[in-house]
Formats: C-alpha cells, structure tokens, sequence
C-alpha cells in the first residue's frame, strides 16, 4: 500500500478555489487531484465553520483600553468601600472606649 498524500493549508485553499471562484465541478477538481470528491466537501465545511474568525474584529486599542476603565472603576469601588469600613471600625472603637468597664444592661 502506498502512503497516503497530505494536504498542507494552501494546497487546500487551492483546490478548493478551483470549485468556488473557477466554477469548476467538485468531480472533476477531485479527479484532477486525485482527491475523493466527499474530502473536498470536507475542506469546504471546514473552510466556512472557520470563516467566522475571519470577521471578528480585534481591536487591541479598544478593548485594552476598555480592560483599563474598569479596573479603574473596581478600584474606585474598592477605594470606597475601604473607607466605609474604616469609618464603621472607627465607629466600633470609640463605642468600645465609651462603654469600657461598663456592665450590659445599666447605664450610668
């Protein structure tokens, strides 16, 4: 048995571009290249299940500097709430201070 012929990414492209844009039948390309006619059907699928990540746009720009506003924005939020506790801690020691040695339930 003979070893089987692999395809590298731009032979594919290739053979495929042969059936999309030169309207050339799946049959014949695949007869011309040796290639069964359901592996191009294959390659085809493939190529247009991948084709989405061709379109997405990745601006870096945009979404860092996105990323950057809301990290400032957590840390504004973090910053306040640091000191609504250290308010609510103060609190807590001058009431302690206030009401050092005193029993629960009388007052002086």
């Amino acid at each position: 048995m003979g070893k089987r012929k692999r395809y590298t990414p731009e032979e594919k492209v290739s053979i495929l571009r042969e059936v999309l844009e030169d309207g050339k039948s799946m049959s014949s390309v695949a007869l011309e290249h040796g290639v069964h006619p359901n592996m191009l059907l294959n390659w085809r699928k493939q190529l247009f299940e991948g084709a989405t990540g061709t379109f997405i746009v990745k601006r870096p720009d945009v979404s860092g500097k996105a990323a950057e506003r809301r990290a400032k924005e957590l840390e504004e939020e973090l910053a306040r709430k640091d000191n609504v506790i250290a308010e609510l801690a103060q609190e807590v020691l001058q009431l302690k201070k206030k009401t050092a040695g005193r029993k629960w339930g009388s007052e002086r």
